[in-house]
């Protein structure tokens, strides 16, 4: 069985709240844990990605996704585009940040996992489109970064 802890609040570096949710299978076994960054215009909670947690999940992931702080969505609409300031304030910059604030909070006491579920010193990246660029430039300056994901086009 699936344990799912949605929409957890994280505070930004840049004055803004953002939500983070955390797939896993309660095992007792210690699990990877990997997070993942959405696209330019998306969201933690667009299209497959509810889907793609549960598999990971289920694969023997700890699985996080979340919303950047200034993609447009806000903690009462996380998966309505209703916040055009702060997408027009949104930038490269603002977005590791916001996912250092995530990997701040996976290594830390706070994250809802207990101890014997997840191995912090496996923490690996993956993001979709725009996501996987921010969590290349993340991977490179972050040593507890582990692994990253990538995808490959067939042409």
């Amino acid at each position: 069985m699936i344990t799912i802890e949605r929409n957890t609040i994280l505070q930004g570096k840049h004055n803004r709240p953002f939500l983070a949710d955390v797939f896993y299978e309660k095992d007792g076994l210690k699990k990877p844990v990997v997070v993942f960054s959405h696209g330019y215009r998306g969201f933690k909670d667009w299209g497959p990605y509810n889907e793609v947690a549960e598999r990971f999940a289920k694969a023997g992931f700890v699985f996080v996704k979340f919303n950047f702080s200034h993609n447009g969505t806000t903690i009462d609409h996380p998966v309505d585009f209703v916040d055009l300031e702060a997408f027009g304030n949104d930038n490269i910059s603002i977005e590791l940040d916001d996912l250092g604030v995530v990997i701040d909070w996976v290594c830390s006491a706070a994250f809802p996992v207990e101890e014997t579920e997840v191995d912090k010193e496996k923490l690996y990246l993956m993001g979709h489109s725009r996501g996987g660029g921010i969590s290349i430039l993340k991977a490179r300056e972050d040593r507890r970064v582990k692994k990253l994901c990538r995808s490959k086009s067939v042409v």
